[in-house]
């Protein structure tokens, strides 16, 4: 029986190092195999040790494709060691089209939360779906009760986030006009809303065109008061809090600032960011969350006039992939790895077996792009 119990705990942590797309196959080799990568324990296994590989970090992107008038979307590895050029093109879920428009509200462990839309005229999403590309499983939500596909208020944010303490993932939905906080458990599979005296009630939104962001069990995103502030919305307990900025970023007038092009939020090397784009790039991360004295300026440099400069991930290296996009050329879009250190400011154009010309680039009516981890986690929690 020992023996019989080593050989399944060997066999659970090699399956544990191996990656998604090559698991999924393995489903087939037998019963037992499809049971044991099916099981919600092997899933979270997998995924605590994919978070820590570079070779399971991804970057989702999309390209509006002429031809087919649809928007196809591909993942690019962002390990810097690669044998071979490392980029798919996944296939959608049948029952949806995204030709009309597209939003990618948040991604968390490897589940991506998507607005579609059928009407390009319209401000809110037909479909709102929760998708894996890495396993092509997805669920559509329900619409809540105050949203409606004839609904033109812009003022609706959504997130996803994971619950430690119910080991469920939850939809987060804000509707700013009429002051709305509803809350979705993909467990229960329904809408309910958030007891307005749990925590701060003034959860002040700069823009609805900002992707929340998740990190530390929470969700963040720019708020105003009095001054420049972060909002974050914890998943588990659902209280929300204020998270100070570095103080130069406290001292910014709202009227000469614009979210996700001046100023921003990112996550960098599993910890928050905050970023400013005026004549020079500054980026701070937050190393002891929670703490407003730990924001640490990690980068400064020139943005030579460039439009928008977003952080897109932090190598193990302390080297920074950003997204360029100059205001001269706003259709298209390039990746570049910077970092700033004794040697001096390195810039170079990524992904590293690409020149200046032979570059990502992305059509600028779909520019959107998002880190993941490759995971086996299903959106179907409650099916």
């Amino acid at each position: 029986m020992e023996i019989h119990i080593q050989k399944d705990e060997i066999l659970i942590d090699i399956l544990t190092r191996l990656p998604v797309k090559s698991l999924v196959r393995f489903k087939c080799v037998s019963e037992s195999w499809n049971t044991l990568i099916s099981e919600p324990y092997f899933k979270k296994k997998h995924l605590n040790h994919a978070k820590y590989q570079p070779n399971s970090q991804k970057l989702l992107f999309s390209q509006w494709s002429p031809k087919d008038k649809v928007f196809d979307f591909y993942c690019y590895s962002l390990s810097l060691v690669q044998l071979v050029k490392d980029i798919r093109k996944f296939d959608w879920p049948s029952s949806c089209n995204p030709a009309d428009g597209i939003k990618v509200y948040c991604c968390c462990d490897g589940l991506f939360l998507i607005g579609i839309w059928s009407n390009r005229d319209l401000a809110q999403p037909s479909i709102i779906l929760v998708w894996n590309p890495s396993t092509g499983e997805s669920i559509v939500l329900p619409h809540s009760e105050n949203s409606t596909s004839d609904d033109y208020d812009e003022k609706t944010i959504y997130g996803l986030g994971y619950d430690s303490t119910s080991d469920d993932y939850k939809v987060l939905r804000i509707d700013m006009c009429w002051y709305d906080k509803q809350i979705l458990a993909l467990k229960s599979g329904s809408w309910r809303k958030i007891d307005k005296t749990l925590g701060r009630t003034n959860i002040s939104l700069l823009s609805t065109m900002e992707c929340l962001t998740h990190v530390h069990g929470a969700l963040h995103w720019l708020g105003w008061l009095s001054k420049l502030f972060v909002v974050s919305f914890n998943i588990s307990n659902e209280m929300f809090r204020e998270i100070q900025l570095p103080e130069m970023m406290c001292l910014l007038p709202l009227n000469k600032i614009i979210v996700d092009v001046d100023v921003g939020l990112s996550v960098s090397g599993g910890m928050l960011c905050v970023y400013y784009n005026k004549i020079t790039f500054n980026l701070w991360v937050i190393k002891d969350y929670g703490v407003n004295e730990s924001w640490t300026k990690v980068l400064a440099i020139p943005n030579n006039e460039i439009y928008r400069i977003m952080p897109i991930y932090r190598f193990s290296d302390d080297e920074v992939l950003l997204n360029y996009r100059d205001w001269r050329t706003l259709t298209r879009i390039e990746y570049r790895i910077i970092s700033d250190g004794l040697l001096g400011l390195s810039n170079r154009i990524w992904p590293l077996d690409c020149n200046d010309i032979d570059v990502v680039t992305i059509d600028h009516k779909s520019t959107f792009q998002s880190v993941y981890t490759e995971s086996l986690i299903s959106p179907k929690l409650g099916h």
